[in-house]
């Protein structure tokens, strides 16, 4: 979770003349300033990006994902949902340094597996006595079962609260998350 608070640093340093053309090519295209791209990069890397090298995620096409999906039966997402909702949220957020409460795991949801991996768009809205999150996603059926019992994993494992509503569809996942 960011502070900010924070000023900013001034910090100088050499990039090779690629890059430099690379970043005003893409800040052109985002209408942006080369400052403010090479801040969501910089940001992006030490978020995310440090703690996904060595092995600790994998990059599949749309297809190849899709494919992998639907050789798997309903049971082996939902255990595969289960087992992995119920560690891996877990072990991102201490090695971020996080501690294991409802704003971090709010927070990896929406800035991390939404912002980062790219599992699904994720909405969330607060009520008086429960937090709507919304997901919508780009895959099949199977992506919502599999995200319906990681979510519901994570919450139970972590924070204790089995409660939880959950409604699917082809592309999205509805959760009420009880305050």
């Amino acid at each position: 979770m960011e502070n900010m608070d924070q000023p900013p640093v001034t910090r100088t340093f050499r990039i090779e003349s690629k890059y430099d053309e690379a970043l005003r090519e893409e800040a052109k295209k985002r209408g942006t300033s080369v400052n403010n791209l090479a801040n969501h990069i910089l940001k992006e890397f030490t978020t995310a990006g440090r703690f996904n090298e060595r092995g600790q995620n994998i990059t599949f096409a749309t297809q190849s994902f899709e494919n992998f999906l639907n050789c798997l039966d309903e049971q082996e997402l939902i255990e595969s949902g289960q087992d992995s909702g119920s560690r891996n949220p877990h072990d991102r957020l201490l090695m971020r340094g996080m501690k294991i409460d409802r704003a971090s795991l709010l927070w990896y949801l929406k800035e991390i597996l939404d912002g980062y991996n790219d599992w699904f768009i994720c909405d969330m809205h607060e009520r008086k006595d429960h937090t709507l999150i919304h997901l919508r996603h780009a895959h099949n059926r199977k992506w919502s079962v599999f995200l319906e019992n990681y979510l519901k994993a994570m919450f139970s494992y972590l924070l204790d609260i089995n409660d939880i509503e959950v409604d699917i569809t082809n592309k999205t996942v509805s959760l009420n998350l009880p305050k």
